[in-house]
């Protein structure tokens, strides 16, 4: 006999939530136990589920709990991290502990049935851990299977996840197609040393460190594409700044006049992802005591020769040497410029353009007006570089005169330049880390804390 899956709106087990129409109603839920308060009346049984934590009342004369094996258990031997089954009666709170999500509800135990529990006597104690030390941050990384389960953590990446969200629903309303491209690759888009080479059925691949030449390709098909993906990068660094694969944000656009347009459209999509965080994530934002950066309609703009005069004239008392004439940002210049936006103009925000030609990629367009310079972009956001983008060329002929000029050999990238020989529009994008960008928005100093399993020169497990 056939059976069937019945889709109904009645499935109140997937839902698994309560609202406060369920006030005075008898109700059944499923989580996690995050923790426990014991009392000589009963107790306190916190919940973590889909959304947060939920308060639940156990009372000593009218709740039973029942252990795995369906026989009857004392409240001191309901572990922490067992899955449980509550059924009790919603009723109204007011609960002032800002790690508790259900802040108006909690529940009145009538029953705990336990589905699972752990099996280890070091169970570790997420809620009672200390990550101010580096030797605990350690064991957090090592251990992050588990210590993910902390509060602050499940606010990090519920926000991280909102961020991606954000992103998908601003664009999809800007009539961008998402896109999926391959990350074994024939040749770096970035070139460089610090890409990851491995062998692929005999033959030499790479693990791509951008969607940079198939978001191009796109851009003649879809005009306006972009893709939320990994990307790796096999820089031997260890760093509060750096991971060796993260999430990019990659947006690229057909049609532009320059990369003024690009730097524009940012502002706009971060402006849209800074809303969705206010109204949405109010409790997270709680959570981690954080406050959003500051996002002015106007964002200071300077060319980076300006940004080291500009530095060398405020800051020279703090800069570690001159940095003038110098083809890139310096770490330090990254805060302290972003110091002088948030001091001079109210925004945590500062755009830096015209980076010089040898020091960018080389499908960045050259400035018509100093062709040694690019029609490029950083955007910095609290002392660090969170976005870098350009108006591309778009032309053939220019592309082999450059690679050549730059010593790459053309024949290396035919696949490449056979989508200009075809024809493309004027073009441009960017590209935003998403650890970066939420480590930025949440005031975390490393980036590896907004990774959810973050990897780097010396880590790749779990």
């Amino acid at each position: 006999m056939n059976k069937f899956i019945k889709i109904s709106e009645e499935n109140k087990f997937i839902d698994n939530e309560i609202t406060e129409l369920q006030i005075g109603k008898e109700v059944e839920v499923f989580g996690m136990v995050h923790n426990t308060r014991i009392t000589k009346w009963g107790g306190f049984i916190i919940l973590r589920k889909a959304k947060g934590l939920l308060q639940t009342v156990l009372q000593n004369e009218s709740s039973e709990i029942f252990g795995i094996d369906g026989k009857k258990i004392k409240v001191n031997e309901l572990s922490r991290e067992s899955a449980v089954k509550i059924v009790g009666i919603v009723n109204k709170a007011n609960i002032k502990d800002v790690s508790v999500y259900y802040k108006t509800l909690e529940i009145t135990v009538k029953s705990i049935q336990v589905l699972s529990i752990p099996n280890t006597d070091n169970l570790i104690d997420v809620t009672s851990l200390s990550y101010e030390s580096e030797a605990n941050f350690t064991f957090k990384l090592d251990n992050r299977q588990i210590t993910l389960r902390n509060t602050r953590d499940i606010a990090i990446f519920k926000i991280s996840s909102l961020i991606s969200k954000a992103f998908v629903d601003y664009l999809n309303s800007k009539s961008f197609t998402q896109i999926y491209t391959p990350k074994i690759v024939s040749a770096g888009a970035e070139g460089g040393a610090n890409i990851f080479e491995l062998e692929y059925f005999g033959k030499k691949a790479f693990l791509a460190q951008s969607p940079q030449f198939y978001k191009q390709i796109c851009v003649g098909v879809f005009e306006r594409v972009f893709e939320i993906a990994p990307v790796y990068r096999a820089e031997k660094h260890s760093t509060s700044r750096h991971l060796n694969e993260y999430i990019s944000i990659d947006l690229e656009m057909g049609f532009i006049k320059d990369h003024n347009d690009i730097m524009r459209f940012e502002a706009e999509i971060l402006r849209y992802v800074l809303e969705q965080i206010g109204e949405n994530c109010k409790h997270e934002l709680a959570v981690l005591n954080a406050t959003l950066p500051k996002l002015p309609y106007e964002i200071p703009v300077y060319r980076l020769s300006e940004v080291h005069e500009v530095l060398h004239q405020h800051y020279s008392d703090k800069l570690s040497q001159d940095h003038r004439g110098e083809p890139d940002l310096a770490p330090e210049e990254e805060v302290f410029i972003c110091d002088y936006a948030s001091k001079e103009f109210n925004s945590d925000f500062v755009f830096v353009t015209h980076f010089p030609r040898k020091h960018r990629a080389f499908y960045s367009m050259d400035d018509p007006n100093d062709p040694e310079l690019t029609l490029s972009f950083d955007l910095l956001m609290k002392g660090r570089e969170i976005t870098s983008g350009s108006q591309r060329i778009h032309d053939e002929n220019q592309y082999r005169i450059k690679m050549l000029d730059l010593g790459m050999n053309p024949d290396n990238f035919k696949f490449y330049l056979d989508t200009f020989k075809n024809g493309m529009p004027p073009h441009g994008g960017l590209a935003i880390g998403l650890e970066r960008l939420t480590a930025g928005i949440l005031n975390i100093q490393n980036v590896k804390e907004a990774s959810l399993f973050p990897r780097d020169i010396n880590r790749i497990t779990p």
